[in-house]
Order: C-alpha cells, then structure tokens, then sequence
C-alpha cells in the first residue's frame, strides 16, 4: 500500500503558477512625430520587483517594489539623476486607458523624454 502511495504521488502532475506581472515596452514619442529611429526599451513589473535592462552596466538591474512611488494610475521609479513616471492616462473620446512614460530630470526640473507604453500581462519566471 505505501508502496502505491510512494508511486501516485511521484506521478501525480505537480502544478505550479507562475506570479503574473506586466511586461512594458516604450517607445519615444519623437519616433512617431519626427521618424527619428529610437530603441525601445523593456521593463518588468511584478509584485515584489521593477526590473530593467541597464545599457552603461550591461545588466539587468531589480528595484524593489516598496522603493518605487505608486498611486492609483501611476508608479514612479527612481534613480540617482532622474525618475521614471508611468501612468495610465485616459484620453477624451477613448474607452480604454494609454500608459505613457515621462523621463524627468529632478536636479534641473525639466522633462527630457516622453513615451508611448503598451503593457501586457504575463507569467513572470
């Protein structure tokens, strides 16, 4: 009988769920109005984390979630010269809500770059 048991729970599948995340894509809005030619960059956001590709390191770098600023249609990360703002913006005349995305340069209170996002849900391994 044990031996039955031993057997049916090593075949027995093992389900497991991944945590589901967003992954966002942003793309720099004077591509679109200049037909200037930008990377679009590639960020993660999940429960625990706000990940992102550093091109100066060549890494991917992980801030962690009670780090960043968040409210009901926006999160802000922030970094040692400038901040990241994402926010879901719903414009007049549209039903489903943009995510755009603000580089601003805190020390000389300025905007220096403004984005269109998609975001998609997703299993984050």
């Amino acid at each position: 009988m044990r031996k039955i048991i031993i057997l049916i729970l090593l075949i027995w599948p093992n389900f497991s769920v991944a945590d589901q995340g967003i992954e966002i894509t942003c793309v720099n809005m004077k591509s679109a109005l200049f037909g200037r030619k930008y990377k679009p960059l590639n960020f993660k956001l999940e429960a625990t984390a706000f990940h992102y590709f550093d091109d100066q390191k060549g890494q991917f770098q992980t801030i962690k979630s009670s780090e960043l600023d968040t409210g009901e249609d926006y999160f802000t990360v922030r970094f040692k010269d400038h901040e990241l703002g994402f926010q879901l913006i719903l414009f007049e005349g549209e039903k489903k809500p943009r995510m755009t995305m603000s580089k601003y340069d805190f020390k000389n209170n300025k905007f220096l770059e403004h984005y269109a996002c998609t975001a998609i849900s997703s299993y984050i391994n």
